[in-house]
């Protein structure tokens, strides 16, 4: 899909999935233009910036060469974005018999009015999102050890909602993405990763979220802390 010299186009929201592509794509020499929606009532908006920036500033103390492939945020406010009709249209039909995050209409909305066909979404193995693109996507193998994407013959709401974006974790676990970052030396970037929607006032999960409960029964509980459980 890219060289080595081509910018990858990766939404990054300093969350553990795309941290670890994040650190994926600097260990093999890549260049980094991160996208983030700012989602308007999202209370760890604020959080999920700072984190990047600590990660920023961590990675330019531990390589200055990483840090420096890492192009400046493009944040993308949430009102800037207009919806799609036939992206919500899909969406209401999926979430008929599916659950889905609402942020899948505007990300979906927002590949498609940017003409970013490539944009790479971190969709993970455990992914509750996985389950609605699963039969929809095709392996497709590159230089770079491969990603997927929806089937150019796909049609579907799934494929109307996703057919703009690459799944370059859609295969891999947290527990896969842990193990791989401490066999690459990356471990100690993605424990400075941020997961919580409901940040406590003294900057601490809050233990009971959606996110939350993902990062625990996906076996990274230990990432919680104990008096937010």
């Amino acid at each position: 899909m890219h060289s080595n010299n081509e910018v990858a186009n990766l939404l990054w929201t300093s969350g553990w999935d795309s941290t670890y592509r994040l650190m994926d794509l600097l260990s093999k020499g890549r260049t980094v233009q991160p996208y983030y929606i700012c989602f308007r009532l999202r209370k760890s908006t604020a959080m999920e910036l700072s984190r990047m920036d600590e990660i920023r500033a961590y990675l330019g103390r531990k390589d200055p060469a990483l840090v420096n492939a890492i192009l400046p945020t493009i944040i993308v406010a949430q009102k800037s974005i207009r919806k799609v009709p036939a992206i919500r249209e899909s969406y209401e039909s999926i979430t008929q018999d599916h659950y889905l995050g609402k942020q899948y209409v505007l990300l979906a909305s927002y590949a498609l009015q940017s003409g970013i066909s490539n944009l790479e979404l971190s969709i993970h193995a455990d992914d509750k999102a996985r389950h609605v693109i699963k039969d929809e996507v095709e392996f497709r193998d590159d230089q770079h050890g491969g990603y997927c994407k929806i089937r150019d013959d796909a049609d579907s709401p799934a494929a109307t909602i996703f057919k703009n974006f690459v799944f370059p974790v859609l295969q891999l676990s947290k527990l896969d993405m842990q193990e791989s970052a401490a066999e690459r030396g990356f471990l100690d970037v993605m424990e400075l990763t941020w997961f919580c929607h409901n940040p406590t006032p003294d900057g601490q999960p809050c233990g009971t979220c959606n996110p939350c409960n993902y990062t625990r029964n996906e076996g990274l509980g230990r990432r919680v802390p104990k008096v937010s459980r």
